[in-house]
C-alpha cells in the first residue's frame, strides 16, 4: 500500500486553494486522552493518527468522533513525538528521548501488534522527527552527535533497515539543535526534496536542504527567525510544489510573544528566506501548506493563517495546538495539541 505522492497531492490543493481565502472554521475534537499530543498524521477526512507523552498513540477512522488507544505497553513511559501512516492499520511511530528512549516502531494491524524497527544506543542520540517520501523511503533526524553532525538515518525498505547517513549536516560550533515539537522540523516531498530546520544557536534558525532522498548532499541557508539559546528557533517548516515555503517558530519559554521574528518565507525552495511583514501572534510549533500560497501555523497561544505565502499572518482561531497536518489524499486539515485536544478545519 502506498500513500499518494505528496507533491502531486499539494499540486491538487494548489488548484483549489482559492477556497481557503474564505475564513475556515476550526472545530475542536476530543481524543479521550490528556496527553500532550506532538505527533500527527492526517490520512484523509476520516482517518488520522496522533501521538504524544506517556506513550500515547491514538487513531480515529470516523472523522474524529471516536479514537482508539493503540500504543504498545513497552513504550508506556516514552514520549512519542512523530507518526506517519498509510491508513488506519499501517503506521510508523517515533519516540524521542536520550539514547535508547529514541525508537522507531511499526504496525500493520492497526496497533494490535508493533515491531520495533530501530533503537538508538549512543548516549548522545536524541531523535527529533522523520519524514517519508513514500511508503518505502524516509529520513529520520536527531540532534547533533559528539562529532557535531546531526543524527541522520535513512530507510529504503519501509523501515526494515534504518541506516546512518554520513556525512550528515554539521551543527555550528556555538551550539545548535532541533526541536522535537510537532514532527515538522523535517519535511519531504515525494520528488526527493527534504528540509531540516534548527535553532538554539544564539543567531538565527538555519535550514538544511537536500534534493535527493538519500540525504547525502546538503546546502544550508539562514532564515530570519531568531534562535537564542536554549529555547528559540525554528519549530516547523512547510512547502508547496512551486517552491513557496514558510518557517515558523519563536521561543517556547516565552510563547506569548509573537511578531516578525517568529516567521520567515521563501519562494525558492528554501535557498533564501525573507522576514514576514506581519508575524504570528506567538510562538508557533506546527505549520502546513494549504495550497495557492495559503499556509496555516499553530501553537499553544492560537492558530494563524497566511494567504500570501507567509508574508503576513492573521488570526484564525484562539484554539492552540502543537501540530497541524494536511491529508495528501483529500486535503483534510487536522490539528493535535495539549491535553489530548484535536481539531479539524471546515
Amino acid at each position: 500500500m502506498r500513500i499518494a505522492p505528496l507533491a502531486l497531492a499539494l499540486s491538487t490543493l494548489s488548484c483549489s486553494g482559492a477556497g481557503w481565502h474564505h475564513m475556515p472554521i476550526l472545530d475542536p475534537l476530543t481524543t479521550g486522552t490528556q496527553s500532550s499530543l506532538r505527533g500527527l498524521c492526517a490520512v484523509d477526512h476520516e482517518i488520522a493518527w496522533a501521538t504524544g507523552s506517556g506513550g500515547t498513540v491514538v487513531v480515529t477512522s470516523d472523522g474524529g468522533t471516536t479514537w482508539r488507544a493503540v500504543a504498545p505497553v513497552e513504550i508506556a513511559e516514552l514520549d512519542v513525538r512523530d507518526v506517519h501512516a498509510l491508513d488506519d492499520r499501517t503506521a510508523w511511530i517515533m519516540c524521542a528521548g536520550p539514547a535508547e528512549k529514541s525508537r522507531i516502531l511499526f504496525t500493520e494491524d492497526g496497533g494490535d501488534t508493533w515491531e520495533e524497527q530501530h533503537r538508538e544506543v549512543d548516549e548522545a542520540a536524541f531523535l527529533d522527527g522523520f519524514a517519508f517520501f513514500d511508503a518505502e523511503r524516509a529520513l529520520c533526524y536527531g540532534d547533533p552527535m559528539a562529532d557535531g553532525g546531526f543524527r541522520l538515518l535513512r530507510t529504503e525498505d519501509g523501515g526494515q533497515h534504518w541506516v546512518p547517513v554520513e556525512p550528515s549536516p554539521r551543527s555550528l560550533p556555538s551550539g545548535e539543535a532541533s526541536f522535537a515539537a510537532s514532527g515538522t522540523g523535517i519535511r519531504a516531498l515525494a520528488t526527493g526534496e527534504v528540509w531540516i530546520i534548527t535553532g538554539a544557536n544564539d543567531g538565527v534558525a538555519r535550514v538544511f536542504s537536500s534534493a535527493g532522498s538519500s540525504g547525502a548532499l546538503w546546502s544550508v541557508s539562514e532564515s530570519k527567525v531568531r534562535a537564542a539559546k536554549p529555547a528559540a528557533g525554528a519549530f516547523s517548516v512547510a512547502f508547496q510544489p512551486g517552491g513557496q515555503g514558510v518557517l515558523v517558530g519563536g521561543d517556547y519559554l516565552d510563547r506569548d510573544v509573537g511578531g516578525t521574528h517568529c516567521a520567515s518565507w521563501s519562494d525558492d525552495f528554501g535557498a533564501s528566506w525573507q522576514e514576514s511583514v506581519e508575524g504570528p501572534r506567538g510562538q508557533r510549533a506546527g505549520s502546513a501548506a494549504l495550497g495557492d500560497h495559503v499556509f496555516v501555523a499553530t501553537g499553544q497561544t492560537g492558530t494563524d493563517l497566511s494567504r500570501d505565502g507567509g508574508r503576513t499572518w492573521s488570526p484564525l482561531s484562539d484554539l492552540g495546538f502543537h501540530c497541524v497536518e494536511v491529508s495528501p489524499s483529500d486535503g483534510s486539515v487536522w490539528f493535535a495539541g495539549p491535553g489530548g485536544r484535536a481539531g479539524r478545519l471546515r
